[in-house]
């Protein structure tokens, strides 16, 4: 029977790669980073001649990177610049073999170090590099800019990343706090505002559990909804390489359940961002009630180097490149310029 069901799984996906392919536009490149166990494809669009590269770091844990080909946001940055959407380690399309206590944060690094290692072997040591981070993608490149290996970047864009673990429900809960008791005191949305203050004020915010942070994550979207004054447009020319969307859900969620077991909730580098030197960008949305911009404040004041600008977007939640994408493309394209 476990024989017969991974049969039909398999002929599942291979259906649906076909149909992707059929009607999905292909990638210039795809590369393959082989690093410890895992096989993570990365998949490049856009203006090689620029030789100009931005790495994007997808969300999750859990996420893969076409999930952020879409919209005006990629199809500019494409048009001046190479984006290279890359699957981590068991995201997307991602796959290999290894142990659930090999899947970590430092791995994690040393796949993406490779990664950038590669992009430089194929396209030439003369290429710019840029790392864009988002969510948890923002706490998987801060990690990688307080090493050493941030001398191979050109720049670091952290876009609503959750690089501090610990700080993160916390901050949240005095974030719905603060702007939900100001909506029902000036009687807006009421209804919709007042069970998330009833649920955040039974939570010690010493001793936050796994429950309570997967509401808190959902109140957040919630929130974000409330507040923004502008909706996030359709997906336009929307890819997705992932063989098969239910297939990818399951292996993004073991990676996510395995990730937290091994530790993640309890990862912070607040107090390792000062070792950051590379010219910085802080992107984030006003009205993040995922990762509040508590964080971004953190980052922009932490941050060792002297090159460094924050940019909130008060009409954007948690993904202003979509929210705000003429803004977003202003401020990103300005500092890619500017360093590249």
């Amino acid at each position: 029977m476990k024989n017969r069901a991974i049969y039909i799984l398999w002929a599942l996906a291979l259906v649906s790669l076909l149909t992707a392919c059929k009607k999905e536009a292909q990638p210039d490149d795809i590369i393959t980073i082989r690093n410890e166990g895992g096989d993570m494809p990365a998949y490049i669009f856009g203006n090689k001649d620029s030789k100009t590269f931005i790495v994007l770091l997808h969300g999750g844990p859990g996420g893969s990177g076409l999930e952020y080909r879409f919209g005006q946001f990629s199809r500019e940055l494409e048009a001046d610049y190479a984006m290279v959407y890359w699957d981590q380690r068991g995201q997307g399309q991602a796959h290999g073999h290894y142990k659930s206590d090999q899947l970590t944060v430092d791995l994690m690094v040393e796949d993406l170090h490779k990664l950038i290692l590669t992009l430089k072997h194929q396209y030439g040591e003369d290429i710019s590099v840029f790392l864009m981070g988002h969510s948890w993608g923002g706490l998987l490149g801060t990690a990688y800019m307080v090493t050493d290996y941030q001398k191979e970047l050109k720049g670091w864009i952290e876009v609503d990343g959750a690089h501090d673990y610990v700080k993160n429900d916390p901050d949240l809960v005095q974030m719905f706090k603060t702007i939900g008791s100001d909506q029902i005191t000036r009687g807006i949305q009421v209804e919709e505002w007042q069970p998330i203050l009833d649920f955040v004020n039974t939570i010690d915010v010493n001793n936050i559990n796994y429950d309570q942070s997967v509401q808190l994550n959902q109140y957040g979207h919630k929130a974000e909804g409330f507040m923004r004054e502008v909706k996030e447009p359709a997906a336009e020319n929307s890819i997705n390489y992932r063989v098969d969307g239910l297939i990818s859900e399951l292996s993004g969620g073991v990676t996510n359940s395995t990730l937290t077991k091994n530790g993640l909730d309890n990862i912070s580098f607040t107090n390792d961002l000062h070792k950051i030197t590379t010219p910085s960008l802080i992107l984030w949305g006003t009205y993040d009630f995922v990762v509040p911009p508590s964080l971004a404040v953190d980052a922009m004041n932490l941050i060792g180097t002297s090159d460094k600008e924050m940019v909130l977007f008060d009409q954007s939640g948690h993904s202003p490149m979509a929210n705000e994408p003429d803004k977003f493309l202003q401020v990103t394209n300005a500092f890619i310029e500017k360093y590249k």
